[in-house]
């Protein structure tokens, strides 16, 4: 069956946050001393297996499991079976590449098909930066595993903030070049509940972004890609890879949205621009859990809202709690 909200829109992907925590504090995602800890109730393997059959029922097609740091979550690989188990076809993982190397055969063996890798600069010093002491070469390890084992294709996702890696956009483009790397460029969200006007001045357009290109790379190609999927493709004339633009500021793409997102401490999200959320605690246990959640699913997908607000204000939860 097909799940559609009162929009209809056709809500078929899932994202699943199964920890807040993360071995990175990026600026844009993970203000200093928020969301640092498990929160009471968070989401084990059986609810996520539970969720997942309900969500399948409904017409489920991919999930993305994301954190904070999904891989910083032991019990990761068991939550991927859980869902290669029922026969997802899609799952995925958005990473920032520090712990792959060494998990990333352990979560193949699961189930795992592809992966997103967060890369905002190819320069150490700008990457240390923004992610407050990570190492860029970590990347570089994880993208040549997910090319090793196959977990493909292999997205690398750039948020563009004025003051720090606009300098980057060149290098991280051209990585598209020889390999078949998807290099997304994402426009900063105020989800991070900085100051607005430093929000403001931080900002970036995505079609500044695509102007920088063209003016090195000459006029980019656009591909033809799902209508529902978040970024507008382009690719620049004889790449392997691809480059994409992500604008959900600039230009939403909320009549196409197709996504849900489960919370690590079981509120359910349908709309990721807005507060709006469920304490779906109960259903998960109730006497009968996967009903409850058919009954829990269905109410959040007719609240979800037909737009979302990326007006800068201050948000219940910063980005690192509810997940990419």
């Amino acid at each position: 069956m097909k799940l559609l909200d009162k929009y209809g829109r056709i809500i078929k992907d899932l994202r699943i946050s199964v920890t807040p925590r993360c071995n990175l504090h990026c600026l844009y995602c993970h203000p200093l001393g928020w969301e640092m800890t498990e929160p009471p109730g968070t989401v084990t393997v059986e609810d996520v297996r539970n969720f997942l059959e309900a969500m399948q029922l409904l017409g489920l097609e991919s999930v993305r499991f994301t954190g904070g740091e999904p891989l910083v979550r032991k019990e990761l690989p068991e939550m991927i079976a859980a869902a290669r188990d029922l026969g997802i076809g899609d799952i995925a993982i958005t990473t920032n590449g520090m712990l792959l190397r060494r998990k990333a055969k352990e979560l193949k063996a699961a189930g795992l098909r592809r992966i997103n890798l967060s890369m905002d600069s190819v320069t150490p010093e700008v990457f240390r930066a923004m992610t407050r002491g990570g190492e860029v070469g970590k990347v570089w390890e994880a993208i040549d595993t997910a090319f090793e084992l196959g977990l493909e294709p292999v997205k690398l996702n750039a948020v563009m903030i004025r003051g720090m890696n606009e300098g980057e956009v060149i290098p991280l483009a051209s990585l598209s070049l020889d390999k078949p790397l998807h290099v997304r460029f994402l426009e900063y969200m105020h989800l991070d509940n900085s100051n607005p006007e430093v929000y403001r001045q931080r900002f970036i357009a995505g079609r500044e972004t695509k102007a920088v290109l063209e003016r090195h790379f000459g006029p980019l190609k656009k591909l033809d890609t799902d209508p529902t999927a978040p970024a507008r493709v382009y690719q620049i004339p004889g790449a392997l890879g691809t480059i994409g633009f992500i604008n959900p500021v600039t230009e939403p793409f909320c009549s196409n949205c197709s996504r849900l997102r489960l919370t690590s401490d079981k509120k359910l999200r349908p709309c990721l621009l807005t507060d709006l959320e469920m304490d779906i605690a109960w259903a998960f246990e109730a006497p009968n859990p996967l009903e409850a959640l058919v009954d829990a699913i269905l109410l959040a997908t007719d609240r979800k809202p037909a737009f979302g607000n990326t007006l800068p204000h201050l948000r219940e939860r910063v980005m690192v709690g509810i997940g990419g």
